[in-house]
């Protein structure tokens, strides 16, 4: 589908692996990943999906097996990329300072809030309180 390529490439490419890894010496051997990059990458996931949240919760859906069917196409994509880019990465987060405003979200926390898209009106309090 057009939409999921258009929206979700942006969000998918934060969890990409592309230019993480730092290079030494004269062979460009990785001697391991940018702490820098990562935060980076983690804030712009972010930024990405909280608009993502904003504006697909206002969109409607009316036909059941559509709305359905997005949503298990988006879960498809996104949860597996996430959780792979946070176990890979989050011991990186984890050891800084205030890891929370990198690791924003839970792959469960994500789950849920895709669950707000499509119902036609802006996210529910409880998913607000998570995403902000």
């Amino acid at each position: 589908m057009i939409y999921q390529c258009v929206r979700w490439m942006k969000i998918l490419q934060c969890l990409r692996d592309k230019g993480l890894h730092v290079s030494s010496g004269s062979r460009g051997f990785s001697s391991g990943v940018s702490k820098l990059v990562i935060r980076e990458r983690f804030r712009g996931f972010n930024a990405a999906f909280d608009e993502a949240h904003r504006i697909q919760a206002t969109w409607i859906v009316p036909d059941e097996q559509l709305w359905e069917e997005l949503r298990i196409s988006i879960l498809e994509k996104l949860l597996p990329a996430y959780r792979s880019f946070l176990g890979r990465f989050w011991q990186h987060i984890e050891d800084g300072k205030h890891p929370e405003m990198y690791i924003k979200y839970s792959v469960e926390e994500l789950e849920s809030a895709v669950s707000d898209f499509f119902e036609g009106h802006p996210p529910s309090l409880l998913s607000r309180r998570k995403l902000h």
